[in-house]
């Protein structure tokens, strides 16, 4: 069983380097372009289901490399790491790798990295119950991606994740046995 793991396209957020969690914002036009590369090669893979962020930049992402029209299910569980008061905010002000870090992480207005990693990890359990011998391919953020590096791999010693990156509509594969 495997997992293909897509992030969705570029945002202007992104572009602009703005913390982007659950401000409901489209791909821009080379977030169309990326996602338009990434479809030939999702063509070519053997999956049975998609698992899609409810998001707009998601499911826009999703309708584009999703080419082959897999049935396709929406489950929160894959929507960004929410950054509550501090979403927007010009991530160059802040202490981002910190953002990304377990126990620093705490010091932001927001959802904790161990509580976005348990609803993550919950739904990779219940994709491996439900699911065995089909192929998944889920669609969702770059956070999520993370933590789903972080199940197959585990969490670096240092408990810092921000280098753990996935660029966007970047493909990464994970063997679920």
């Amino acid at each position: 069983m495997y997992l293909y793991v897509i992030r969705h396209g570029l945002t202007d957020w992104n572009k602009e380097k703005k913390l982007l969690s659950r401000e409901d914002l489209d791909i821009n036009s080379e977030g169309i372009e990326q996602c338009k590369e990434a479809e030939k090669l999702v063509k070519n893979l053997n999956y049975d289901l998609v698992i899609c962020s409810p998001m707009l930049r998601t499911r826009h992402t999703e309708n584009i490399v999703n080419s082959k029209e897999v049935p396709v299910i929406y489950d929160d569980r894959l929507k960004e790491r929410d950054a509550r008061d501090i979403e927007g905010i010009d991530v160059d002000t802040i202490d981002y790798r910190g953002y990304w870090t377990v126990g620093k992480d705490k010091n932001f207005p927001s959802e904790t990295i161990e509580e976005c990693r348990n609803r993550v990890y919950e739904l990779i359990e219940e994709i491996k119950e439900k699911y065995k011998d089909k192929n998944i391919l889920i669609v969702t953020h770059n956070g999520i991606c993370r933590l789903f590096y972080t199940y197959f791999n585990g969490f670096p010693r240092n408990s810092d994740i921000f280098d753990i990156s996935q660029g966007n509509a970047q493909i990464k594969i994970y063997e679920l046995r």
